[in-house]
């Protein structure tokens, strides 16, 4: 028990600076999973209230808005600002209108593919689309991902503020429930009257829903229907035959917002390795969040092992099991309620090692968090109270937060 309380010690102690250095980066991670804005104006009235009457040169000036897209290109800018015309158009109440983004350049228009098989989808994804990433209704995506055989499979909630190189959209129009199925075609056609809102006021929530997907991707963009139905056969309709003006001219052109493809004739979108070690950090950093439960941290970090190991990145590889590896024994923590004496003392053991593993991985949070997370069990009230203590002594006050 003495060597188990020494690594523990130790550990906490590795994990504080790491702890302080990071707070605000964390903070605003906390503020982006949770979808709250960053209210500039709210940082104005501070410097005004801080200033006083003599120090106005203190006050940091309105922010200058920008709509020119870097991310995405012009050909899924259009395509998400159609979605938008509607929500504008339907719902002007639900959100704060903004000049459209531009895009620097053209780019490729988004692919349609209408009663796409699934056994065909999955061997592309499989073979030569292994980079690509599938957005579908968060309630499905456990199940695409198993039917698919393909990780990359998120729920379109469980990847706000993340962005891809690829981007699938499955059955979005298709998994729309049967009593909004004809309002989405009336919408598509134009046939819906000035009470829609009140009448349909769920389709908000689709068309945001919708808008976040499109703007997931940066290079290439798909609408994959797997079967058919009223709402995905207008919106494929809608897709490829609504006349849109071409952003990246000054000439009165007009195009599709999308295209028909052919599946069997996709090219590869096979990403780089620097690109699948890109994917695989951006889900690492999502397992990392504070507010991120366990189970959802390790859905995370599967698809981030899925990326390093296609990125041939043998230390962010090791780095990722290892962070996974705690996040399931943490969450096997939640799970059971009792051990046996020989259960913990294995367990003893087992957590001891995997701290140490942590900090030589530089994952001082999930050191933290698995130490907070089985102090309980593993150590005596006595032996808590002596590392308390310490810390207290020490001023440290995140090993204080971490042991109360």
């Amino acid at each position: 028990m003495l060597g188990c309380i020494n690594v523990f010690w130790g550990a906490i102690q590795e994990c504080s600076h790491h702890i302080l250095s990071t707070t605000t980066t964390i903070l605003t991670t906390t503020t982006k999973q949770q979808g709250t804005d960053f209210r500039f104006e709210d940082i104005r009235g501070v410097g005004h209230f801080v200033a006083g009457n003599n120090q106005r040169h203190l006050v940091p000036d309105k922010p200058m808005v920008v709509n020119i897209n870097f991310r995405s290109h012009a050909g899924i800018l259009n395509c998400a600002s159609a979605f938008l015309d509607l929500l504008f158009d339907y719902f002007p109440g639900s959100v704060r209108q903004l000049k459209k983004d531009v895009g620097l350049f053209k780019g490729a228009r988004p692919g349609v593919f209408q009663n796409v098989q699934i056994q065909q989808l999955s061997s592309l994804l499989r073979d030569s689309m292994q980079g690509a990433v599938i957005l579908t209704n968060d309630e499905s995506a456990p199940r695409w991902r198993e039917a698919l055989g393909h990780p990359l499979v998120y729920g379109i909630r469980e990847a706000k503020g993340l962005e891809f190189k690829s981007v699938i959209i499955l059955d979005f129009f298709g998994e729309i429930p049967s009593s909004l199925q004809k309002a989405w075609r009336n919408l598509l056609l134009g046939r819906e009257g000035p009470d829609f809102e009140l009448l349909y006021p769920l389709v908000e929530t689709h068309l945001k829903l919708i808008y976040t997907a499109i703007t997931r991707s940066i290079e290439q963009l798909f609408f994959a229907e797997s079967t058919s139905s009223i709402a995905g056969n207008a919106a494929m309709r809608w897709l490829t035959t609504k006349a849109t003006p071409d952003p990246t001219t000054t000439t009165d052109q007009y195009e599709a917002i999308a295209t028909h493809n052919n599946v069997s004739n996709l090219e590869s979108m096979m990403m780089t390795n620097d690109e699948f070690c890109r994917a695989g950090i951006d889900n690492a950093e999502q397992a990392e969040s504070f507010d991120t439960e366990p189970r959802k941290a390790a859905g995370y970090l599967d698809r981030a092992i899925y990326c390093f190991d296609k990125a041939q990145n043998p230390v962010l590889l090791g780095k990722a099991n290892k962070h996974l590896q705690s996040v399931q024994l943490r969450n096997k923590n939640n799970l059971m309620k009792s051990f046996t004496e020989d259960e913990l003392s294995v367990l003893e053991s087992e957590v001891a090692h995997l701290l140490e593993a942590l900090i030589r991985e530089d994952l001082q949070s999930e050191c933290l968090r698995l130490l907070k997370n089985w102090k309980s069990l593993l150590l005596s009230r006595y032996n808590i109270e002596w590392l308390h203590k310490t810390a207290i002594h020490l001023g440290d006050q995140h090993t204080t937060l971490c042991l109360s």
